[in-house]
């Protein structure tokens, strides 16, 4: 017997067939291209081609759109694209979370489990412990009203003081306290040694370096102006005036600088030992003639009748000789005359004599402050002195 089969229905295939195929050819009005009877293959066919288009063109648009920028961002009523954020305590609803943030979030978690109390060694353990607490909600509250509100900054601390002993920065504390504003500077009651190589006051301006009194009083300042001729000191309210290191090398002082005993004054004067214990100026005087009250110079006239006069005193001494005139006694004129008065004269044998030969008389004597009077004796010249001033 021959086994019938089904043909109420074709089996499909997932291809695509190029073409129609006609029913019917023969017939001029029913077959052909245009014939009624391959209409409905054609407008199937038609239909077909169309959808494949749509399709087509649809899955382009699509590879496009998922290449571009051009979404929608997500929110928390539309889907979209979505930013990522390692940040573990934003508010933000358009970003998502990285694994990095989660984790830096679970490590935290996982820090609080690890010192929470060993009979709570798991947060399943401690959700059941408030869970069978009777009085869970008064004791949350009462656990809520003891924290500190963070709107407060530390304000509501009930004992501050302890509060900053507890942390252990007490000294902090007390270090800030009696720390210097650098905007306005501050006073140091206790001593200052800095371990660096210098201590500077900065600034074009003067800047002092200033030893004070409990009172404020100025004991002394220490300054240099800028551009100025050197390094000052200043012996403040105690007066003396200011002592100058020049820039030249000198040292100068508004009066006396000492040197042991010694000390030199402010107008040139020196005191010490080496003056006999007295001012220079007063050595000098006692020592010295001072100035304009020298002496006249000594004056003379060298010749066998001559005179020498001194320019101090005025004092005179004249001397002359006389010719070989045998016996005789004359006046004559002395070399200068004495301006005020003779006071003596002397007279002998102007050359050698013989041993025990005293019977000769020269001799000498004044007349008046202008002549003097010889003898002559044996034919020998006489030789006389006279003294006036």
């Amino acid at each position: 017997m021959m086994e019938k089969k089904d043909m109420s229905y074709l089996k499909e295939q997932a291809e695509w067939a190029d073409g129609i195929y006609q029913i019917e050819t023969s017939d001029p009005v029913l077959g052909g291209p245009d014939g009624i009877t391959n209409r409905p293959a054609l407008e199937l066919a038609n239909r077909t081609a169309w959808l494949k288009q749509q399709l087509k063109d649809a899955e382009a648009a699509l590879t496009a759109h998922t290449r571009s920028r051009n979404h929608p961002d997500a929110s928390l009523n539309e889907k979209g694209f979505v930013k990522l954020s390692n940040a573990n305590q934003s508010n933000s609803e358009t970003e998502a979370a990285t694994p990095k943030a989660v984790k830096i979030v679970n490590d935290r978690i996982n820090a609080v489990v690890d010192h929470a109390p060993s009979d709570l060694d798991t947060l399943n353990k401690l959700a059941k412990a408030i869970s069978n607490n009777p009085k869970f909600a008064e004791s949350v509250t009462q656990l809520l009203s003891q924290k500190l509100a963070k709107n407060e900054n530390g304000a509501d601390i009930p004992d501050k003081n302890q509060f900053v002993k507890n942390l252990g920065l007490t000294e902090t504390v007390d270090c800030a306290k009696n720390a210097l504003d650098k905007r306005t500077g501050g006073t140091v009651k206790g001593d200052i040694i800095s371990q660096g190589t210098q201590i500077s006051l900065k600034g074009d301006g003067r800047k002092h370096l200033g030893f004070h009194n409990q009172d404020g009083s100025v004991r002394m300042w220490l300054y240099k102006d800028k551009g100025g001729d050197g390094v000052r000191l200043n012996n403040g309210n105690d007066g003396g005036g200011e002592y100058v290191f020049h820039k030249d090398g000198g040292f100068r002082a508004p009066s006396s600088v000492y040197a042991g005993a010694a000390r030199m004054a402010a107008d040139g004067n020196i005191y010490g030992s080496k003056w006999g214990n007295q001012w220079l100026d007063a050595y000098l005087r006692k020592t010295f003639q001072p100035k304009g009250a020298y002496g006249q110079s000594n004056t003379a006239k060298r010749e066998v009748n001559g005179w020498w006069k001194c320019g101090d005193t005025g004092l005179i001494i004249q001397w002359g000789k006389t010719d070989n005139e045998g016996f005789d006694r004359k006046i004559l004129p002395l070399p200068l005359p004495f301006p005020n008065e003779g006071l003596w004269a002397l007279g002998w044998v102007a050359e050698a004599i013989w041993i025990g030969a005293d019977q000769y008389s020269h001799s000498a004597g004044l007349v008046d402050k202008a002549h003097i009077k010889v003898t002559t004796d044996y034919n020998l010249a006489t030789a006389w002195i006279a003294i006036g001033y």
